[in-house]
């Protein structure tokens, strides 16, 4: 299943929300010259397009080639730009999927970091990959494992820009609200997904998620909502601290990639420099 783009990168001269944007996807089996191919629907004027597909691949357990396809292969997926008349479709961004988890489980839920070259682009994939069963017989045995989930670091709460008091905040409507800050929407996006990405895993495992997790879902859920209202409802004034926190934000997190980087922290400073890149494309989307 190709279920959607979080964040697509829009090529030179498109913007985010004109982009018309589908996924094409090459599985190298039986072989590299037979490989089995097909794509989704364009979803048009959207950097963040819900495809919700899916597809069925021939697989042969028993056959060499497969084996070998899971182990090293795996599926290759492209996003592309929809060109239109007398324009070429132009790859925005791509992905490979390792599948060789599918010895050990039935099911693959990834959200897969677009790359141009070696590149980050910012946008991420989601796809699934389900087995009728695992490729090896003693995974069928039930097992129940505790799982301890680390994020990367993105430094000390401390750490992050303190946010002005919202500037000519929405009225009073008479139910009160929790003061949040304004923060970047691509962030809340990403945190969002992480959570709920943690919410699946343990719905999988049939265990109820910790209560903890479901109220900071619900609490991230809320701060959209609200600062949506705020965008479209407080004027030029919130708008234009939202783009002074933005330019906040985006200045912290390039501070951070390199301080993270320099200790050796790769993977921190890798998150950091992904967010770094989602702020900046958020002020270039408001600034065009």
């Amino acid at each position: 299943s190709i279920v959607k783009g979080i964040n697509l990168p829009a090529p030179p001269g498109i913007s985010p929300d004109d982009l018309d944007a589908f996924v094409r996807f090459e599985f190298p089996y039986p072989n590299a010259e037979e490989a089995q191919k097909d794509k989704t629907n364009v979803i048009k004027n959207s950097y963040c397009p819900e495809f919700q597909e899916k597809f069925k691949l021939y697989i042969n357990r028993s056959h060499r080639g497969f084996k070998r396809a899971i182990q090293s292969k795996g599926i290759k997926f492209e996003v592309v730009h929809k060109g239109g008349l007398f324009k070429n479709d132009r790859v925005v961004g791509t992905a490979q999927l390792k599948l060789e988890a599918l010895e050990t489980k039935c099911e693959l839920r990834e959200i897969l970091e677009l790359l141009d070259g070696r590149r980050p682009t910012g946008g991420r994939l989601e796809v699934i990959v389900r087995l009728r069963e695992p490729l090896t017989s003693q995974q069928l045995e039930t097992t129940t494992e505790k799982w301890l989930v680390i994020d990367p670091l993105t430094g000390p709460p401390a750490a992050f820009p303190k946010p002005k008091p919202a500037v000519a905040p929405v009225k009073d409507t008479g139910t009160s609200k929790p003061a949040f800050s304004l923060q970047s929407f691509s962030i809340l996006a990403v945190d969002k997904e992480r959570l709920e990405k943690k919410i699946v895993t343990y719905n999988q495992a049939g265990q109820p998620p910790p209560r903890d997790l479901v109220e900071q879902h619900q609490s991230i859920t809320q701060k959209i909502n609200w600062q949506k209202s705020q965008l479209q409802h407080g004027g030029a004034a919130v708008m234009k601290e939202y783009l002074t926190q933005l330019e906040q934000y985006h200045q912290w997190y390039t501070e951070a990639a390199r301080r993270l980087g320099n200790d050796g922290k790769r993977e921190a400073a890798k998150d950091a420099l992904y967010k770094r890149n989602l702020v900046e494309r958020e002020l270039q989307k408001f600034r065009k």
